[in-house]
């Protein structure tokens, strides 16, 4: 599984409205094959701040993703709204569901080629 993680500064006074758009975005990518969860963070002591995350069940998935029009038809409900934004690709080493006695261990997949956003 891999992880995608855009931390995002939202534009000040926008936050409200972002959220909004984002769930709208999130919703719709979680139909997507190979997605497996959508979720949005934010540091509560710098309020702009947002974690973007998004998992994914292969390489194959994301890369699938990445390479399509949706991605950028998403993606561009979302940029009118960013300040600045950094992005990484992540792999699940290993992944605790709730109430499991033992840790699942993924292996190690081969890295992406190319940029990953």
């Amino acid at each position: 599984m891999l992880r995608t993680v855009l931390e995002m500064t939202v534009r000040e006074g926008c936050e409200e409205e972002f959220r909004a758009a984002w769930l709208e975005t999130a919703e719709e990518a979680a139909r997507l094959p190979g997605s497996v969860t959508q979720a949005l963070l934010r540091d509560p002591r710098q309020p702009r701040t947002h974690l973007i995350m998004a998992d994914w069940a292969d390489r194959a998935a994301l890369e699938a993703f990445q390479n399509s029009s949706e991605r950028e038809r998403l993606s561009a409900r979302l940029e009118p709204f960013r300040e600045n934004a950094r992005k990484r690709v992540l792999e699940v080493v290993q992944h605790v569901p709730t109430n499991a006695t033992t840790a699942t261990t993924t292996t190690t997949a081969p890295p992406l080629k190319g940029d990953p956003s």
